[in-house]
């Protein structure tokens, strides 16, 4: 998925999420799903790996050397019923604590972003 607080009159698909805590809503003027990403998890003993391919024209970028992006990616893992969230886990954002509630873990921190340089 691709979720755009900001998106061109082209590429608008809005959607609003509530949750006990945000009863106003947080919307994003684009959420679509990105048909071309391929996703592999491989369980490993005591882990996993995930492998994915995201084809960054999708995401509006023409990667160049010594382009600079600030960014994060991270994961959410569920309970053993596969119903709730119990952590969020960033390779930058470190402030990962809220979970059982979707909006908090879907806004964006740019804040606690980190640094992506294609070389």
């Amino acid at each position: 998925m691709i979720y755009r607080p900001v998106a061109t009159a082209g590429d608008r698909a809005p959607r609003k999420f509530f949750s006990g805590l945000v009863r106003d809503g947080y919307e994003m003027q684009s959420v679509k799903v990105l048909p071309d990403v391929r996703i592999q998890v491989k369980l490993d003993r005591g882990g996993y790996t995930v492998e994915a391919a995201i084809p960054l024209a999708a995401l509006g970028l023409a990667p160049a050397k010594g382009l600079k992006l600030r960014g994060d990616l991270g994961a959410t893992f569920g309970d053993p019923a596969g119903k709730d969230t119990i952590l969020r886990s960033h390779w930058s954002n470190q402030a990962t604590g809220l979970v059982a509630d979707e909006v908090y873990e879907l806004m964006l921190e740019p804040k606690n972003w980190g640094r992506i340089s294609f070389e």
